[in-house]
């Protein structure tokens, strides 16, 4: 045994110092990532000066709430947002569920490796490139930039997180009863929807609410596509710190900063219960 091996006293010492460095470093990664956020919802409840945001907080108030509702430019941009986000969750829905069960069952592993590249391109290609190169096809192309457009260029992202979301619940799904269930004469498809679609729906709709978030807080894709008609909500807030950011402005960007985090909540939970083995398939 080497004289120099540490002591029981001296390695809890160690473990308790290094315990202790990773909490603070947590702490401060925590801060340095959520105080942009603090500062400007507490920024929405700052006074100003002449209709202005400050440098300095000058006061309460809650008026800027209603004056961001009462921005029509500011409604019709969340309403472009809404609907936009609602068709794109809705495709991402459909196609990621289908994909990422395939992702698991389907009998061709070559297949799978195949759709297993391409979900993860969806994903690693940067936002910018995409709307760049949509802009320019569209534009080479000659179809008009619209609401459709605007949906097609921040859809395959979103179908893309929902794929991967039902995958993961489509990994811990038991084979033997699906084998069970065609023992007993049951076809694929009734199988598929009274066996695999009951134990995949709270993957399914934590990757809906996932994708809907997405695509309602998306500007990279959105800057390239949006006209003056169809303007989403991330691009009008980001437009208007051109011109020096009104107080209703940060009182919009708290509203949407609580909802995203309201739909996340619901998407986490949605995913917890979708871990729960043997929910359906066991009774």
């Amino acid at each position: 045994m080497s004289a120099r091996a540490a002591s029981p006293g001296q390695g809890d010492f160690r473990r308790r110092a290094t315990d202790a460095g990773l909490s603070v470093w947590f702490v401060l990664a925590i801060l340095f990532l959520f105080a942009p956020i603090a500062v400007s919802i507490l920024y929405s409840f700052n006074l100003g000066v002449v209709g202005k945001q400050t440098s300095h907080f000058t006061g309460w108030t809650l008026e800027w709430y209603p004056a961001a509702w009462n921005d029509l430019a500011l409604r019709r941009s969340v309403q472009t947002s809404l609907y936009v986000a609602f068709w794109a969750a809705l495709i991402a829905l459909a196609m990621g569920a289908s994909l990422g069960y395939a992702l698991v069952r389907h009998p061709s592993p070559r297949v799978r490796r195949w759709l297993s590249g391409l979900t993860y391109i969806l994903l690693i290609v940067p936002e910018v490139v995409i709307g760049v190169s949509l802009l320019l096809f569209y534009a080479v192309t000659g179809v008009p930039l619209g609401a459709a457009t605007l949906i097609a260029g921040i859809t395959p992202a979103a179908i893309a997180v929902t794929a991967l979301i039902v995958r993961a619940r489509a990994l811990t799904l038991d084979p033997r009863l699906e084998e069970a269930a065609a023992d007993l004469g049951s076809t694929r498809l009734k199988t598929l929807w009274f066996i695999v679609l009951p134990q995949l729906l709270p993957a399914i709709l934590a990757g809906g609410l996932m994708s809907y978030a997405f695509c309602f807080d998306n500007l990279v894709v959105a800057a390239f596509l949006t006209t003056p008609a169809v303007n989403t909500l991330p691009v009008y807030l980001y437009g208007s710190l051109q011109y020096g950011p009104a107080p209703s402005v940060y009182a919009a960007a708290t509203v949407v900063f609580l909802f995203t985090v309201t739909l996340l909540g619901l998407a986490a939970l949605c995913f917890r219960l979708s871990r729960k083995p043997g929910r359906t398939g066991a009774s």
